[in-house]
C-alpha cells in the first residue's frame, strides 16, 4: 500500500469527518473507497469513448438529426422503429 499525503477544502474534509462518525468507518476507508470509485468510474468512462471513437473512425453509427427525429416520436403508437445506422 502507498501512503499518499493530499490536501482537501474544509467542506470536504468535514463531510468525511461527518461520515466516519457516523458509520463508524476510518477517513482513510471512506476517502479510499471515494477515490476507488472515481477511478474505476473515470476509467469505464474513457474506455466507452475510446469505443465510440474507433465506431466513428470505421464509419458507425447513426445520424444526429435521425436519433433526435426518432427520440421524439417516443411514445407514440405504434412505435417507430430506431434509425439505421450509417
Amino acid at each position: 500500500m502507498t501512503k499518499l499525503e493530499i490536501m482537501l477544502p474544509d467542506a470536504v474534509s468535514g463531510a468525511v469527518e461527518t461520515l466516519s462518525r457516523q458509520t463508524g468507518q476510518s477517513q482513510e476507508a471512506i476517502i479510499t473507497r471515494a477515490v476507488e470509485a472515481y477511478v474505476d468510474g473515470r476509467a469505464r468512462w474513457l474506455a466507452d469513448m475510446e469505443r465510440a471513437l474507433d465506431d466513428v473512425e470505421r464509419g458507425l453509427g447513426h445520424d444526429g438529426e435521425d436519433v433526435l427525429a426518432w427520440m421524439e416520436r417516443w411514445g407514440d403508437e405504434p412505435e417507430a422503429p430506431p434509425p439505421p445506422a450509417s
